[in-house]
């Protein structure tokens, strides 16, 4: 058998058992009832004709799991499993005792079949629910070997019951409904307290679209999320699931398989590098996931995974938040500076992701993050010399994946703080954590983290100049900063990024510097020329507003979605997908 989990005995002492030979050859048992009675689970004459006979008065469509009460020798349990090949069998039987007899002398039943032994009826109920979740919540479908319900009706019964309510219910055929029938669409938002949840559950409120909450806790991935799921599902006809980095998703693809069961779409929008995250989980791929990147630099890797449906997604801004702000001159003092940085310094995330990496690899990675860090090489380039250099010492995939993650940001802390070292001849303002302190030294203006929400605003706009220096885990994209600092009408020097010449008109939208060297030169031209400055400022906040709101971010989501996934039909819907992928890459040059 595939399964078998055994719990503490169901009473004292287990039934007598009596294993006999029936008139056809074959063993048959008699056990001691609840009653105190005698009963005989099989035929004393022909086991394996009776259970034929019973299996085959049994009306089911084949489809699903059938849980099957009472296991006896199991001649009836054969039976079953080679008359319903596509069902999933799980066979609930009280007795530790005849599940031993039926080992020795029953017939063989296959990887197949899972047996729960000697369970309390709620366990055993809860276990059943497990398998059914893990199986994608398919249709449940209750066998009971007559026998064995007469000999123990109150642990049987017990357990029948509850099974044959959940049946009738048919919640897989409930929650398997047209998606997109109408407006407004329904989003399932995964609330995992990160912090884009919020903005894009406003976004979509503000366009008119209903947003459910689905909060999931780290923990709680798995079958917790999809218990979390269902109880929404069975108040809310979702159109589709969203989730940010692919919170909420377990690893062995249980919630992936979920939604496939029941062709509920999901989008993965990921803000940070998803193959740190998802490449070595490849169980949750599946046709009903779309994957939306922040970064075009990932998609080749999303689809080489599997993933049908990747679309360049990027960043935006909460312009309710990120605003232009009236300062007082109070706030002006304690945060305003000709030269502002906010940031993190990835003191914490380069130790914590080199502590992941083994020996072998260890020594590589300080000389592959400087080579990142110059920005004269690309990620792969990096990696590859490094697997070169690595030689026979082969490392696994996953060592490769911790790899990387510490090259990363050990290369952004070295390239940040080539850069914000620039700030050092001018009246500036360092806001972050306390690594800065350790990597500036003495000479530099460090103050604390600030809020997101209350007083970053009031910091981009108290700096005559924000600086920006992206995290290296970015190939092409520009990060929040970039939308944030241009919604709140303040001026931004930001590094060369491929991207930000497509969401910025270079000169007239957005200024940048190739290299750490040109910082200085570049701050002192607009500090001199604040009409210069200003002219960028309010292009930049005019070409947001317009076209860079998280509103806008979720109306193409939601698009690609329908488009996808809106027919009748979601099967159909994924079939058809790929002409609409390809005329979405023709026309945006992917």
């Amino acid at each position: 058998m595939a399964l078998e989990i055994g719990g503490e005995a169901v009473a004292a002492a287990g039934p007598a058992v009596r294993l006999m030979a029936a008139r056809s050859g074959d063993s048959t048992l008699q056990v001691s009832a609840e009653d105190g009675s005698i009963k005989a689970l099989h035929s004393l004459y022909d086991p394996r004709a009776e259970a034929a006979s019973i299996v085959g008065r049994f009306r089911f469509d084949g489809s699903g799991m059938l849980v099957v009460l009472g296991l006896g020798l199991g001649y009836h349990v054969a039976e079953l499993a080679e008359r319903f090949p596509g069902a999933e069998i799980v066979v609930v039987e009280a007795h530790r005792e005849i599940f031993r007899l039926h080992k020795l002398h029953g017939p063989q039943l296959g990887e197949r079949v899972r047996c729960l032994v000697g369970l309390e009826p709620e366990r055993a109920v809860r276990e059943v629910t497990r398998l059914q979740l893990r199986s994608g919540f398919a249709p449940l479908a209750v066998f009971s070997l007559p026998p064995a319900l007469a000999a123990f009706p109150n642990y049987y019964g017990k357990i029948r019951s509850s099974l044959e309510a959940a049946a009738r219910l048919r919640l897989w055929d409930r929650l398997k409904y047209p998606r997109f029938a109408g407006d407004p669409v329904h989003v399932g938002l995964i609330d995992y307290g990160y912090y884009l949840t919020n903005e894009v559950a406003r976004a979509a409120e503000r366009s008119g679209h209903s947003v459910i909450r689905i909060p999931i806790r780290k923990g709680q991935e798995g079958e917790e999320a999809v218990r979390i799921l269902i109880a929404q599902l069975a108040e809310c006809r979702l159109d589709f699931l969203l989730t940010i980095n692919h919170l909420g998703f377990d690893k062995a693809g249980m919630l992936t398989s979920f939604l496939k069961s029941i062709e509920l779409p999901a989008a993965v929008w990921y803000v940070d590098n998803p193959n740190l995250i998802v490449k070595a989980f490849d169980a949750n791929v599946s046709p009903f996931v779309s994957v939306f990147v922040w970064d075009r630099g990932y998609m080749a890797d999303m689809r080489a995974m599997g993933f049908e449906h990747v679309v360049y997604l990027p960043l935006a801004t909460d312009e309710e938040v990120f605003r232009p702000l009236r300062l007082s001159r109070k706030e002006a003092e304690q945060l305003g500076a000709d030269a502002g940085f906010v940031g993190n310094s990835m003191v914490g995330p380069a130790r914590d992701w080199l502590e992941k990496v083994g020996g072998r690899l260890r020594p590589l990675v300080e000389e592959a993050a400087e080579a990142l860090s110059r920005r004269r090489d690309s990620l792969a380039q990096v990696l590859t010399s490094a697997r070169d250099r690595a030689g026979p010492a082969q490392a696994t995939a996953a060592e490769w994946l911790d790899f990387e993650g510490a090259v990363l940001w050990r290369a952004t802390l070295l390239y940040r703080l080539s850069c914000v070292r620039q700030l050092g001849r001018f009246r500036h303002r360092i806001c972050g954590d306390e690594g800065w302190k350790s990597l500036l030294g003495d000479g530099f203006r460090i103050h604390r983290q600030l809020n997101y929400y209350t007083e970053l605003p009031r910091f981009y706009n108290a700096c005559k100049v924000n600086l920006n220096a992206t995290s290296l885990q970015m190939e092409s994209a520009v990060n929040q900063r970039v939308f944030d600092c241009a919604a709140c009408g303040a001026f931004l020097l930001t590094d060369r990024r491929e991207s930000l010449d497509e969401l910025f008109e270079p000169g007239r939208e957005s200024v940048s510097y190739r290299d750490a060297g040109e910082i200085p030169d570049l701050i002192r031209f607009y500090l001199d020329k604040p009409e210069a400055a200003a002219a960028v400022v309010r292009r930049a906040r005019e070409r947001v507003l317009r076209e860079h709101t998280y509103a806008h971010r979720l109306a193409s989501m939601i698009a690609h979605m329908k488009a996808r996934y809106g027919r009748p039909g979601a099967a159909a819907g994924v079939a058809q997908a790929a002409a609409v992928d390809t005329q979405y890459r023709e026309c945006h040059g992917q």
